[in-house]
């Protein structure tokens, strides 16, 4: 199937909003302009064959972008020499001078001067009328495409405040277990940690880090959906603002995804009709055109990138997970944390049991600051932290504690409470 067909199905079958379907690169009409930039140049002397001759022979300079101007203007100068690599035959000559423009220098000042030669067979500016028009409609196309994107981010962002301010109410911690009843905290923790894990839109992966196509997006964002279902979190919501939210949420992704993949389908667009316009004309502008069009975040930037990131500012980091403040030697949460002189946080018991065993250094940096720790190292204000935002997990780190002190304390004669006594 020819591209311009499957570019139309595929901008039809994806239920596009008509206004991105209007601002969509005119992919059939730039191929009839570009079929009429092939007839200009042929007729006046300049297939592809020989502008290839004269551009491999530096007889021949184009040039996408005028001194001083934000339009693309392409400008097209040879230096038809009688005789020298890669000129035009001398019946063409007469015609070339008749239509061109004469200019004092090529726009590639670099190529071996001659001034005998120069002055005998100048260069001259030919006209490209429709080849103006092919690019005029592209870069116009190309800024639409710019503007929109920026009107998309605009609007994904109001809604990714508008759903940062719904999770806050209803995921906010509340002081003790029973009134966990009136937060949703640990069902949108669930749901996150499943999230960040899908690395719906970005990989940290070695083997494929960076951003993620369309494709794999679709694969990653219906795997965290499933993920989610299967554990039928939204069935457990307390509150029925969580549900609400829960839909905005998956309701962003969603539009995020569009966005992406509308960007990917124009952007294959452009390079297809870039391509296409090198091959029927050897102008070879395939290299120059994103460097002059470098100012359109269309083309250089994926859309995904920015929202992704307000996203996680101001949605993911509502809900803290508890791996960012997990002791590194326990794996556990880090309870009663201890800020070391180095900086590095551990808990209480795994320090304690460090200082028995006479270590020194930090399991992180190495430095001596292990014996140095004292009840004064304990970081209220962390404390107090996972002690709100963790009421579980800190209850459960408290019991195994006590359960580790006595042992140290009793040692072998320990007993667990929860064993029945055998004497009585």
């Amino acid at each position: 199937m020819k591209f311009g067909h499957a570019f139309k199905e595929a901008l039809e079958g994806e239920s596009y909003p008509s206004h991105w379907v209007e601002r969509a690169i005119p992919y059939r009409q730039l191929k009839k302009v570009l079929g009429k930039v092939c007839e200009e140049l042929t007729k006046n002397g300049y297939d592809p064959d020989t502008l290839h001759k004269l551009l491999a022979a530096r007889n021949a300079e184009y040039s996408l972008m005028a001194d001083g101007s934000p339009l693309l203007q392409p400008k097209l100068v040879v230096r038809p020499a009688l005789n020298a690599p890669g000129s035009l035959a001398s019946d063409s000559l007469a015609k070339l001078r008749a239509l061109a423009e004469p200019v004092e220098s090529p726009l590639d000042p670099t190529g071996p001067a001659d001034p005998d030669h120069d002055e005998q067979c100048g260069w001259v500016k030919i006209p490209l009328d429709s080849d103006a028009k092919f690019f005029s409609i592209l870069q116009t196309d190309v800024s639409e495409l710019d503007s929109l994107q920026s009107q998309e981010c605009q609007s994904m962002n109001d809604d990714i405040c508008i759903l940062g301010s719904e999770i806050s109410l209803v995921a906010k911690p509340h002081k003790g277990l029973i009134r966990l009843s009136k937060s949703d905290l640990y069902r949108w923790r669930e749901i996150f940690e499943l999230y960040l894990a899908a690395q719906v839109f970005f990989s940290t992966t070695e083997a494929a880090g960076g951003s993620r196509n369309s494709g794999k997006a679709r694969k990653q964002l219906i795997w965290f959906q499933d993920e989610v279902n299967r554990r039928k979190l939204p069935h457990k919501f307390k509150l029925e603002a969580s549900a609400a939210a829960y839909q905005r949420f998956l309701s962003l992704n969603a539009t995020l995804l569009q966005n992406l993949q509308f960007q990917e389908l124009n952007q294959t667009a452009i390079t297809k009709i870039i391509k296409k316009f090198d091959k029927q004309t050897s102008l070879g502008v395939k290299a120059e055109f994103p460097k002059v069009m470098n100012s359109a975040n269309f083309i250089v930037e994926s859309i995904a990138k920015g929202i992704c990131a307000q996203l996680s500012r101001e949605v993911l980091v509502i809900v803290p997970q508890i791996v960012d403040y997990t002791c590194t030697i326990c794996l556990s949460l880090c309870w009663l944390p201890i800020r070391l002189d180095c900086d590095h946080i551990f808990c209480i018991r795994c320090m304690i049991k460090m200082q028995n065993r006479n270590k020194q250094q930090c399991p992180l940096c190495r430095a001596n600051t292990v014996q140095l720790a004292t009840e004064a190292h304990i970081d209220e204000e962390l404390m107090s932290f996972l002690e709100r935002w963790f009421p579980k997990e800190t209850k459960e780190k408290q019991a195994y504690n006590e359960i580790e002190r006595r042992k140290e304390l009793l040692g072998d004669i320990y007993t667990d409470t929860h064993t029945p006594c055998i004497i009585m």
